[in-house]
């Protein structure tokens, strides 16, 4: 089977269909890659093999010809079968005419993959041989070469990494000097959330390992990577029937409680819109003509239709040629763009009406004057009860508890990382080169820096610093972090948001301000009339609650009369005194016997609620 031969198609074509198929962009090129080791697992899985399901990615960066590496200890290839997949285009090899559950649907998306960022190599171990074979541009023409098949001895297989048993390695030489190679962050952070590798990030029969390699050879970091869909609640599963074809299709729709991403900011990255699903594999990521709609950017989920692969198997042009998913221009794509914008459009649009009457609010100037007037209160209650200095001050300030998050409440985007600041008093319990130990209490916001050492602050030696990293896994969802060395004991509420402009914390009214806003929701759980939102130091009132609902106006307005600016304050008045109570007890402020923090919390609350009512309800009630 040795031999050299051009590749079976012109030129001027390969190079041409390459560039337009993976855009010099290396994420489009690895999504090909690794799918093509998810479809082999999933060939031998449907085949009854059992199978350890690891693919790997190793990254060398180099200032020209960086390397990258996939391999998988799947099938493998002989060379006939290297023959067939690497040296030759436009067949579909992958199993999907035979009716297989595998995403690969060209045949040609490996040859695209390697020439699109310039050459490589595939070489793969089957039964007891090693086999080989290249693809390089020789004098502007892509050849294909496959090598004589040797026997997979030890010294072969110590030298790819696979010690025993089938396995192939793709290795791709970046050669193309318009191809950029991302930093190894950057390169994690896109990679685990590009929408056609979700399932694969989220199969917990996958493990797919991510490894920064030195110039040396050597491994210098290594990541597993992980997808999750947002956080959110179900709001709408349902079988949708297409009219004129023999098909339905099963939407399941998601709400978000945080604003999603959209393909508009984010591309084949973003967490907001529904993924298009036949067979188990993504073939689009849309929200049809709510694509760039700021309102619909709240929803996501999935459109499961496997009428796609049918149409796939007669060669229907259902899918671009360049691989960016639908081609909605095909009748039975138009049909169902119809069908499922019908059942999105009342669900959007009572979110748009939610969002005006919110936006009305915001631009109401009395409640806005109100409410800033209440919050300045709030917060010099919140001042005087848990601090000892006054707004202004500008000291390095720690709590009696001698260790302090900076921040405390922060957010982080999802795949990236957030360093907070842990400061201790270091004259006491604490002293310079202690070793602080940092944990989450979520699997989904994940400390990076397990154990920390505090060091002295250049401005103030007797307090000691340290930088934690966190890491945001799934859009939603909140950890507690905390830092424990000896009695000292420190926390951070962090939540995961999926934009970038939503990093930007609101401006609080002060340095040390608790409370910085007070706002209305109708789509809140009814069940809890009010909650503070820590991550965000919003007080939110559930105007759904029955007896919260009953003192509306016609406009859905709460304060507009004496009873319902009466009851505004005294659910102001419970938030805030909870609030205060639970930070003064956990940061150490307040005195609590140890086991009794619940009894503390409740006493203390009633306490601050005797204490500041009345001057909560002189703020909020008016006679306006």
């Amino acid at each position: 089977m040795a031999g050299s031969r051009k590749l079976q198609y012109a030129d001027r074509v390969a190079i041409q269909q390459a560039d337009q198929a993976i855009r010099k962009d290396v994420f489009r090129a690895l999504v090909e890659i690794i799918t093509n080791s998810n479809d082999s697992y999933s060939r031998l899985e449907q085949a009854g093999w059992s199978v350890g399901g690891e693919i790997y990615i190793d990254v060398q960066r180099k200032h020209k010809n960086s390397i990258i590496r996939v391999w998988d200890l799947a099938e493998g290839m002989n060379d006939s079968r290297m023959d067939k997949v690497v040296g030759t285009y436009g067949e579909a090899t992958s199993g999907i005419k035979e009716d297989k559950n595998v995403r690969g649907m060209w045949g040609r998306g490996l040859k695209d993959s390697i020439f699109g960022l310039g050459h490589g190599y595939v070489r793969s171990f089957k039964g007891g041989n090693f086999y080989s074979c290249s693809l390089l541009v020789k004098n502007g023409v892509p050849t294909f070469t496959l090598d004589e098949p040797v026997r997979a001895l030890v010294p072969i297989r110590q030298k790819y990494g696979i010690h025993e048993g089938n396995g192939t390695i793709i290795e791709v030489i970046v050669s193309r000097n318009d191809v950029k190679v991302p930093q190894f962050d950057n390169f994690r952070n896109y990679l685990q959330r590009h929408f056609e590798l979700r399932p694969i990030m989220s199969n917990p029969r996958r493990r797919i390992i991510l490894r920064d390699i030195g110039r040396d050879g050597e491994i210098r970091m290594e990541h597993t990577l992980s997808y999750k869909a947002p956080k959110g609640d179900k709001v709408l599963s349902e079988r949708i029937k297409i009219p004129e074809f023999p098909a339905s299709v099963k939407l399941e729709l998601y709400r978000s409680s945080i604003q999603l991403s959209t393909r508009g900011e984010e591309g084949d990255y973003a967490d907001g819109g529904l993924l298009v699903i036949s067979k188990g594999m993504v073939v689009s990521l849309t929200m049809f003509k709510y694509e760039n709609d700021p309102v619909a950017a709240y929803f996501y989920g999935t459109l499961q239709c496997d009428y796609l692969h049918e149409l796939l198997k007669n060669d229907e042009p259902v899918l671009t040629a360049t691989r960016d998913g639908i081609n909605w221009s095909h009748p039975f794509a138009k049909a169902v763009k119809l069908a499922v914008e019908a059942k999105l459009e009342p669900l959007i649009e009572r979110e748009r009406k939610h969002a005006l009457r919110e936006e009305q609010t915001k631009l109401d100037k009395k409640l806005r004057q109100k409410i800033d007037r209440a919050l300045h209160e709030l917060n010099h209650i919140a001042l005087s009860e848990l601090t000892n200095r006054r707004e202004g001050d500008t000291q390095i300030h720690l709590p009696d508890s001698g260790m302090v998050f900076v921040p405390e409440r922060a957010y982080v985007q999802t795949g990236k990382i957030l360093t907070l600041i842990l400061r201790a008093d270091i004259t006491k319990e604490a002293e310079d080169g202690s070793i602080v130990n940092i944990s989450s209490n979520s699997e989904e916001v994940i400390v990076q820096t397990p154990q920390v050492v505090l060091k002295p602050h250049k401005e103030d030696p007797t307090v000691g610093e340290a930088h934690v990293r966190v890491e945001g896994r799934q859009v939603g969802e909140e950890g507690i972090i905390t830092a424990l060395l000896g009695r000292l004991h420190a926390q951070a509420m962090v939540q995961v948001h999926s934009k970038k402009e939503a990093l930007v914390e609101s401006p609080s009214r002060s340095n040390n301000a608790l409370f910085n806003d007070i706002r209305f929701d109708d789509r809140m759980d009814p069940r809890q009339r009010v909650y503070f939102d820590r991550v965000n130091s919003s007080i939110v009132i559930a105007t759904n609650a029955p007896s919260v609902r009953m003192y509306l106006d016609e406009n859905n307005r709460l304060d507009t009369s004496i009873t319902g600016q009466v009851l505004l304050a005294e659910l102001v008045t419970e938030a805030v005194c909870r609030e205060i109570a639970r930070e003064g007890v956990e940061k150490g402020k307040f005195l609590v016997l140890e086991g009794s923090e619940a009894d503390a919390i409740q006493n203390h609350f009633i306490r601050l609620q005797n204490r500041y009512s009345h001057l909560i309800h002189e703020h909020i009630v008016t006679m306006e």
